[in-house]
């Protein structure tokens, strides 16, 4: 069996969310992301990714979620960051994994079928675009005076 990191970022530009549209199966629309490296934090993956699947640069808000799913191959653990756009220019997919990437608004994302976007992807969308802020928001540093920076999220 299989452990895995993966982050998803909820992107939000004038009330819209970015999503990605996958050219591998399932070609669906989804927020964008993927796993997370040794080598790096969660948040900086989730940044990386959408980067690399967008060319938009962000920045961290918050921690909006966790899936966490255990089957016949993988225990895997998925974080739903919260961000912020820096760049404002329309997206640009990679055309390797990505070939379409666009904001949209609630009333456009509850129109994709189930065959079109994952439920979890509408449900992300749903909580942003209603004004639900993040249910955690992040304190970096040395909170234990142990020299050691690490990450942790905290209700507000």
């Amino acid at each position: 069996m299989r452990f895995s990191l993966g982050t998803g970022g909820a992107v939000l530009r004038n009330n819209r969310l970015l999503m990605v549209h996958h050219n591998y199966e399932p070609r669906v629309w989804r927020i964008p992301g993927g796993y997370v490296k040794p080598e790096e934090a969660a948040h900086d993956a989730c940044i990386r990714e959408i980067f690399e699947e967008t060319q938009i640069r962000t920045k961290v808000n918050g921690l909006l979620g966790v899936r966490h799913r255990i089957n016949e191959k993988d225990n895997s653990t998925y974080l739903i960051f919260q961000l912020t756009p820096i760049d404002f220019h329309n997206p640009i997919p990679d055309q390797r994994e990505i070939d379409d990437a666009r904001y949209f608004s609630l009333s456009e994302i509850e129109e994709f079928s189930k065959d079109q976007m994952p439920e979890l992807n509408r449900l992300v969308a749903r909580r942003l675009l209603s004004g639900t802020p993040p249910i955690l928001l992040s304190n970096f540093g040395d909170v234990n005076n142990t020299n050691q920076s690490y990450d942790l999220y905290l209700s507000s």
